[in-house]
């Protein structure tokens, strides 16, 4: 049985047991779930960008056709050499294609699994953990001295001084997300270029921060179901408002608002546990009954839906701004709706 806690999850997957295929990684920060994926895809793959190499499959089609995957593990590379595959785990379960693959291990591929926060008794948790060529890797958001190390890196990386109050910023601003941190500090190198010594009025400059209230306004009122959002949105932009900013602040709100919704399930349902984690992540400004009814009418399962398309959708924004606006209207658009059914 292997079981690898967060703590020692960096030294686990910079040198995976070769005795091990199949890898789950799973936690509340959905952003450090698929780094560390990726990361563990890497290690196995000499190019995880060869479709021959490394394909991704989706949970939902590995559950309605269990034996796809076993095909895929099996399939053997055109050029020869190690496959990789990931499989984003979804509502439904994966469990019966697993088994079978379990029981019949592939000779030269990896299989990773991702999922979100699960208890210690969750079925597909036991199920790897248990497994002879298994391990599940667990995933806990960063703590303040990991941020720290995170900055520390990316500052030295783009060769970088923060001043004690631009540090200060940035601590504030990051941590919901890992990959939307690292998003966050390469947005603000690109900035720098050409100057070393960043100060506090770059990273409010650049930096998406939890005290732009305007765009979170905009994001809870999307997660509520608004049914003007069309209106609101004209209002938004007619004012000046940033496209990235609101993709961020909704991809940003959908992970606080997931974690704060797995905390209130791990708690017997109690929503002032859901409430407290809201207000720890920058949400302090809601009114108490609008926190209270999106952790009721949002699931764990619907949240944790939302937040790779919203990925997606910032990516795509902070690629080429000339879709930026159409982006984030589209994505509050569609939480909207999500939020009406």
């Amino acid at each position: 049985m292997t079981a690898v806690k967060s703590r020692d999850a960096e030294r686990f997957i910079a040198a995976p047991p070769e005795g091990v295929f199949l890898f789950l990684v799973f936690g509340s920060d959905a952003g450090m779930v698929r780094e560390r994926a990726l990361a563990l895809v890497e290690k196995r793959v000499d190019d995880r960008r060869d479709p021959f190499q490394f394909v991704e499959m989706s949970g939902d089609g590995v559950s309605s056709d269990p034996l796809a995957l076993l095909d895929e593990a099996n399939t053997t590379p055109l050029f020869g050499g190690r496959r990789a595959i990931l499989v984003e785990t979804g509502a439904k379960s994966v469990i019966p294609a697993l088994t079978s693959l379990i029981g019949a291990p592939p000779a030269h591929c990896t299989v990773v699994l991702t999922a979100g926060a699960l208890r210690r008794d969750a079925p597909l948790r036991k199920l790897v953990e248990g497994a002879k060529q298994g391990a599940a890797i667990e995933c806990q958001p960063d703590a303040e001295a990991d941020l720290q190390a995170l900055i520390d890196r990316s500052l030295r990386d783009a060769g970088l001084v923060a001043s004690p109050e631009a540090r200060g910023l940035l601590l504030g601003a990051l941590g919901e997300d890992r990959l939307m941190s690292r998003a966050e500090l390469e947005k603000l190198a690109l900035y720098m270029h050409g100057r070393e010594h960043v100060e506090a009025k770059d990273v409010e400059a650049i930096v998406a921060h939890a005290s732009n209230i305007a765009s979170d306004r905009m994001v809870t009122a999307a997660f509520a179901g608004a049914a003007d959002m069309g209106a609101a949105l004209d209002a938004y932009f007619a004012q000046g408002g940033d496209a990235q900013q609101l993709v961020i602040g909704a991809l940003r709100y959908a992970v606080a608002l997931h974690r704060a919704r797995l905390a209130m399930e791990r708690e017997g349902g109690r929503p002032d546990v859901g409430v407290s984690a809201l207000m720890r992540a920058g949400f302090g400004f809601m009114h108490r009954a609008l926190m209270d009814e999106q952790l009721k009418s949002w699931s764990s399962a619907r949240l944790g839906a939302l937040i790779e398309p919203l990925r997606a959708a910032q990516m795509r924004a902070r690629a080429n701004a000339g879709v930026a606006q159409m982006e984030a209207e589209r994505a509050l658009w569609n939480v909207a709706r999500a939020a009406r059914r």
